[in-house]
């Protein structure tokens, strides 16, 4: 395992990147975190060891945005996020050639996502991972009622973002993992057992996946 940490810029953007690769890997998981839980809280760090443990090499995506950001429109958070995570893709791309390409996103990470590369016919074949997206959005909403990718959905009934109608989402490809009681960090509050079951049943979901 070998570790790179590298930076990328355009004209208006300059944005940071850690590599984590695997000799001899076909596979990545490019991550996009929320705007506080970064890759270092428990539910992206295990998924990081998860990819690692399969032998798929992670990118964690390293962007900072004001909170003001949420006021903007879905497809404006978007833009802005794509205009970095581009950048990170092209990079890393470029120099490699795989045949499984992951995408993990948690909160505000599963906008550009859903709205634009899911979208998008570069990653038709792609799983996606979202981790407590932002379902109360009726556009990110709307768009995965129409998306054909294969993935999983995770959410907990006491996130602020939770949708009763979240199980319309679920197909053959796509599954839904709804937590009891899990917050937006898909914590169980006052309960660390509870927690950690919530963890590991988000974990063996993902591995059957890969």
């Amino acid at each position: 395992m070998h570790v790179d940490k590298k930076s990328v810029s355009n004209q208006t953007s300059t944005i940071t990147y850690t590599h984590i690769k695997t000799e001899g890997s076909s596979s990545i998981c490019f991550m996009f975190s929320g705007l506080g839980y970064t890759y270092e809280k428990p539910l992206l760090y295990y998924v990081t060891m998860l990819m690692l443990k399969h032998g798929i090499e992670v990118v964690h995506i390293h962007y900072t945005y004001p909170k003001e950001l949420m006021t903007k429109s879905t497809d404006e958070i978007a833009d802005v996020m794509m205009k970095d995570i581009d950048l990170v893709l092209q990079d890393v791309l470029s120099h490699n050639d795989y045949k499984n390409i992951i995408f993990a996103g948690k909160s505000i990470g599963t906008i550009p996502l859903i709205q634009q590369i899911m979208k998008g016919e570069a990653y038709k074949a792609a799983t996606m991972l979202l981790l407590t997206p932002l379902l109360t959005r009726t556009e990110l909403f709307e768009s995965l009622l129409e998306s054909t990718h294969k993935g999983l959905i995770v959410i907990g009934t006491r996130d602020h973002y939770y949708n009763e109608s979240v199980y319309q989402l679920k197909t053959k490809k796509m599954h839904i993992e709804v937590i009891e009681n899990a917050d937006h960090s898909l914590d169980v509050f006052y309960s660390p057992s509870d927690s950690l079951k919530a963890l590991q049943t988000v974990m063996s979901r993902i591995e059957m996946l890969l």
